[in-house]
């Protein structure tokens, strides 16, 4: 998905989208815009895909033609007032979602009143507009480009690359967090490590991700070496990662609970109260663009936790959906995923699993 969103009605603005799109491809990239949704599986749930699509992008161009609030089917009835209109369905998300929304006018048209507007788009006509005239077009693109820039400061999604010593910082940072953590022995879990001989696990990556993952607590493999993620589960992550180009050292890796719970039970309400403030620092070290939790428990404790609107959906709804959160450092992304493991109890799950990965590429 691309982080420039462009929704338009192919009978009533089709020739300009094709000028504008040529444009913007030579500013921000290819991979950067998103137009179509190509398309959408047999059974798929269309409107969580379209709300999925639009949940990727930061900014959302509305384009506007003369036609666009008056187009009507072959019965006579308003395009944009049937509830299953994509593009109606795309603006409506984009406005419930917050974005970034530019209506874009062409061939002369204006902005439509509210009483030509379904209930859901009467926030629309508060949106300021821009021009894009046939005799100005490059000019008035280029207008656009500005404000296009303006609403993605400082391209929020990528971090520049830290220096060797700002880099050598965060590291020993995070080994102080570490030795902490070791020395930890209030921890309700400590006596349960020293009694199996159990390594703490912090984690482990580049200590300037952009991306950090996040699970829910460390299994007998991973406290037997000190490491996250290893094993078949640490496979799978593995693999998806390569699918989209990353490996362990362009990513960070960590879990909520930093020590084992007795026979993997899911960590208690004393356990995750006493590492949450390990994991604040480790967040504020890394300074994450986007921290993706991995599995069902991890998704609802960083949801509550950040007092989001999502924090009471299922991870079968919210998997694979990018969600805007902000931490006391700046803006972030949170991305749901199913915990790796599922794929070894469900082969059929890989799939699902490698395209949620892909949403990924925007922060790389």
């Amino acid at each position: 998905m691309g982080r420039i969103f462009i929704n338009y009605r192919r009978q009533d603005s089709e020739g300009y989208v094709g000028r504008l799109y040529d444009h913007l491809v030579q500013q921000f990239g290819v991979d950067d815009i998103f137009m179509d949704v190509d398309s959408i599986a047999p059974g798929a749930d269309f409107v969580q895909v379209l709300e999925d699509a639009v949940a990727s992008c930061d900014v959302f161009l509305a384009m506007i033609g003369p036609q666009w609030a008056t187009i009507e089917d072959g019965n006579g009835e308003r395009r944009l007032h049937q509830w299953n209109d994509f593009v109606r369905l795309e603006i409506a998300s984009a406005l419930k979602q917050q974005k970034w929304v530019i209506p874009v006018l062409v061939g002369q048209a204006q902005m439509p009143s509210p009483d030509m507007l379904p209930d859901d788009l009467q926030a629309f006509v508060r949106r300021n507009a821009i021009e894009l005239s046939h005799q100005r077009f490059g000019h008035d693109v280029e207008k656009l480009i500005r404000a296009i820039k303006e609403a993605m400061p400082a391209n929020s999604s990528i971090k520049t690359r830290m220096d060797t010593e700002t880099q050598r910082l965060k590291a020993d940072q995070l080994k102080a967090v570490r030795d902490d953590l070791v020395r930890a022995t209030d921890s309700p879990l400590y006596a349960y490590r020293t009694e199996n001989r159990y390594f703490p696990v912090l984690g482990e990556g580049n200590p300037d991700a952009n991306i950090l993952f996040i699970g829910e607590a460390p299994g007998s493999r991973e406290v037997e070496q000190g490491r996250p993620f290893i094993g078949p589960s640490g496979d799978v992550l593995d693999e998806m990662m390569q699918s989209i180009g990353l490996d362990r050292d362009d990513v960070y890796l960590t879990n909520i609970v930093l020590d084992r719970t007795p026979d993997n039970r899911s960590p208690n309400r004393e356990e995750l109260a006493f590492y949450a403030p390990f994991q604040d620092r480790i967040v504020d070290i890394i300074r994450p663009a986007v921290i993706a939790t991995l599995g069902r428990f991890a998704m609802e404790y960083l949801l509550k936790k950040l007092d989001l609107p999502e924090k009471r959906g299922k991870i079968s709804q919210l998997h694979g959906k990018l969600i805007q959160a902000t931490m006391p450092y700046g803006p972030i992304h949170v991305l749901p995923l199913y915990h790796p493991a599922v794929v070894l109890y469900s082969a059929s799950q890989k799939d699902t699993l490698r395209r949620d990965f892909e949403k990924l590429k925007l922060f790389i």
